[in-house]
């Protein structure tokens, strides 16, 4: 049994998935379903490096947040009214936090490369976090961008030799996938509000950041993954019935993420061949 569970496909797929699907459909009724998205994450952590917060590592900082994130959401889900600065504000909040994140590891550079890296950082998971957020009223964009950015990270860690980050990755496309069942099987869109998204907008966007930072994923690649949100919100068939835009926008989110994989696969290549 404990055999089986070291496996990467249980701790970062299957078992993210069951669990995502029984909190969500225990929460159907409820914004809390989509809460399933961080109950998937935390089981891939569970079974791959534990709880533990200290040491408070870089990892362990992205882990944190992701956990905290979903409660802020559920506070401002309950706010009777938000603003239009709500998105910016919280946008600008995510980018912020890298420079909290990574404060160890962008003090190792010089000032002009570290302020170039932070900012860098920033617009990045700003950007990202700012698209995934606009989708908090459509639980079909929210579930295709999740799904898609999580598998596209997923993948793009481990070819940047991080496994830590290819099971995130993979496990919050799981939690995803679990409320994108749900919703197709009851036919029916479940809004996943801040608590969704902003779980959704974090990991991700974390995920390539430190992947920048601790393994050997290319900066210049980053925004091809921020296109993924954009692609699962804009695509063309808006207006169709829920099932149909569910593929819809599913299969644009993962022909973008499929890009920003491949992308990675050629900056990867390129900067293994010989300069000489």
């Amino acid at each position: 049994m404990d055999e089986l569970l070291q496996h990467p496909a249980i701790q970062a797929g299957i078992a993210p998935l069951l669990i995502a699907l029984a909190v969500a459909a225990a929460l159907w009724r409820t914004r809390l379903a989509w809460l399933g998205v961080v109950a998937a994450y935390a089981t891939a952590v569970g079974l791959s490096v534990g709880w533990s917060l200290q040491p408070l590592s870089a990892g362990r900082k992205v882990t944190l947040l992701i956990w905290l994130a979903p409660l802020l959401g559920v506070v401002l889900d309950h706010i009777a009214r938000t603003t239009r600065w709500t998105v910016p504000v919280l946008s600008a909040a995510c980018g912020l936090a890298t420079w909290w994140v990574f404060a160890s590891l962008l003090a190792q550079h010089d000032w002009t490369e570290r302020a170039a890296m932070a900012l860098g950082l920033f617009l990045f998971v700003a950007g990202f976090a700012a698209l995934m957020l606009r989708a908090r009223d459509d639980g079909v964009a929210a579930g295709a961008a999740g799904v898609a950015a999580g598998l596209g990270i997923g993948v793009a860690a481990l070819l940047s030799a991080s496994i830590g980050y290819f099971i995130g990755g993979v496990a919050m496309a799981a939690g995803a996938g679990a409320l994108m069942l749900l919703q197709f099987g009851v036919n029916r869109p479940r809004a996943p509000g801040f608590t969704g998204t902003l779980p959704l907008a974090v990991g991700p966007a974390l995920f390539g950041a430190a992947s920048v930072l601790l393994a050997q994923l290319q900066w210049f690649v980053l925004p091809l993954l921020a296109l993924v949100p954009l692609a699962a919100l804009f695509h063309p068939w808006r207006s169709a019935a829920l099932r149909p835009r569910m593929f819809a926008a599913t299969g644009l989110a993962m022909v973008t993420a499929a890009l920003f994989v491949a992308a990675v696969w050629i900056a990867a290549r390129a900067a293994s061949q010989p300069t000489g």
